[in-house]
């Protein structure tokens, strides 16, 4: 009887001991969770500041470290908008001359940008939605910077959903996204253009003729504490243009 109660008695004690420690392991974690993740967060105000990437751990003193990278898009290749979706109607600047005094504007003589989207194949319907595949509108400012011509275009993979829609082209892989559809325009002088989903938001990916300017900046922060990692990435575009602008242009 003594030897079976000790054996009772211990079982208890061994699975409260168990769960605490297993309880304290897990408050433990969640606070090095949270304190990587704020360290992160904190390298990427620094580097928002600073504009500079720290690759040498820096310590914030309470046992958590972070160090930064920045990307600036830009090339012959990239996605717009940090590689996030681009929200329907509302649109992204596509910067074809160097923010924020407009100069070194690409193309002198014409040459040839093109404009991807749609990473899976979707449905042709009208209403928005997950499954339906986005159209797009692009306008595009180019010329003297005082007295810019205006050119809009529109396009969409859906034969006859969209009057006066030109049809698409098939897509391209950009940095390990496949897009199903594109479309190509002929610059000039290029100063900037907004590019716009209809339809349905949708990822977008730029490729061109020639190397298009720095879209802005894409900050990776990776902080640490303890034996937990966190990584936060953050894409601070260029001001962007009023909406308005483009359509009474």
């Amino acid at each position: 009887v003594v030897v079976l109660t000790m054996i009772v008695a211990l079982t208890v004690g061994l699975s409260v001991v168990s769960r605490t420690i297993t309880n304290l392991k897990i408050s433990k974690q969640s606070e090095e969770s949270q304190r990587a993740f704020q360290a992160a967060e904190a390298g990427i105000e620094k580097t928002l500041e600073s504009g500079i990437g720290s690759a040498n751990p820096q310590s914030l003193g309470n046992s958590a470290q972070y160090k930064t990278s920045v990307n600036n898009p830009s090339g012959n290749a990239f996605i717009l908008n940090g590689n996030e979706v681009v929200e329907q109607d509302a649109g992204i600047d596509l910067w074809l001359s160097d923010y924020p005094n407009y100069s070194n504007q690409i193309c002198s003589s014409s040459c040839t940008v093109s404009i991807h989207f749609n990473t899976i194949e979707q449905s042709c319907g009208t209403g928005a939605g997950n499954n339906i595949r986005a159209g797009l509108e692009v306008v595009v400012l180019s010329g003297v910077i005082s007295n810019p011509t205006v050119d809009k275009y529109l396009f969409d993979g859906c034969p006859g959903r969209t009057p006066g829609a030109a049809n698409t082209d098939s897509g391209t892989t950009i940095d390990g996204t496949t897009f199903q559809h594109g479309v190509s325009i002929q610059v000039t002088n290029g100063i900037i253009a907004r590019v716009i989903p209809i339809y349905n938001s949708v990822k977008v990916g730029v490729t061109s003729s020639v190397n298009i300017p720095v879209q802005g900046r894409i900050i990776e922060s990776i902080g640490e504490s303890g034996e937990t990692i966190r990584k936060v990435q953050y894409f601070s575009s260029h001001p962007q243009l009023p909406l308005e602008i483009f359509p009474y242009s």
